[in-house]
């Protein structure tokens, strides 16, 4: 059956669980890079640490950001690819988006470094704060980098899903933040539950979003539809 949203396919309850699935999975490789880098780079830069008295040395926060690149880097493109996987007619070209998605990934950290560095030698608290802003920050653009070489027409679908899931996914860990104090025990868990509430409520809001279709008749956010003055002015411009 061909791509055709909101008329089909329909959205059932599996494939919310199973794209949900797919981003813990997917952010699961994340962490266990980031476990990993963390376990190497440990020893060589522990000489680094009593370089100051206070705050980090840079050479800490450096090499915390190459670390932290790779692991969000690799969250992504797993993510994506467990995506396209769980609907191949929704995401044809699958090689085009992660080749899009490592770039705008790669220039958010070119791009974030200088300010990065200079908000995180005061302390470890703040690195990891960093480190979570720029997951969240990283996950959106690679979620709409997907849907807009797939050329979708609900992009407004997907922006409000979004909002919801970063939303979803900073107060989560803020809570748990407030509950352990620290955020040591976070940035292991940041990836996979990061990648699973895009996932969860972007086929959530598609679900939901479909239903109302059926039950109004009407494809409220195709980026072809037009509303109110709008809808008045481009009939007008027809005739």
């Amino acid at each position: 059956m061909p791509y055709d949203f909101p008329k089909s396919p329909v959205v059932n309850v599996s494939d919310v669980f199973f794209r949900t699935v797919a981003g813990v999975f997917g952010g699961g490789f994340g962490s266990l890079v980031l476990l990993i880098g963390v376990l190497l780079s440990g020893t060589f830069a522990s000489s680094y640490i009593a370089a100051v008295e206070v705050g980090v040395h840079p050479f800490i926060v450096f090499i915390a950001l190459v670390i932290s690149y790779v692991a969000i880097l690799v969250s992504s493109l797993a993510s994506l690819t467990f995506f396209y996987y769980t609907d191949k007619e929704r995401y044809p070209f699958l090689l085009s988006t992660l080749s899009h998605v490592f770039w705008l990934i790669t220039i958010v950290f070119l791009v974030s470094t200088p300010l990065s560095l200079l908000l995180s030698l005061q302390s470890f608290e703040s690195l990891s704060i960093i480190a979570l802003i720029l997951m969240g920050v990283c996950t959106i653009f690679s979620v709409l980098a997907m849907e807009i070489v797939s050329d979708s027409r609900h992009l407004l679908l997907v922006l409000y899903s979004s909002a919801v899931a970063i939303f979803a996914f900073f107060l989560v860990m803020l809570i748990l933040y407030l509950i352990f104090n620290t955020t040591s025990y976070l940035l292991p868990m940041a990836l996979p539950f990061c990648w699973g509430s895009f996932g969860f409520w972007q086929g959530t809001f598609e679900k939901t979003y479909q239903w109302l279709y059926e039950l109004y008749g009407k494809d409220f956010l195709n980026a072809d539809e037009r509303v109110g003055s709008d809808y008045v002015k481009e009939q007008r411009m027809k005739r």
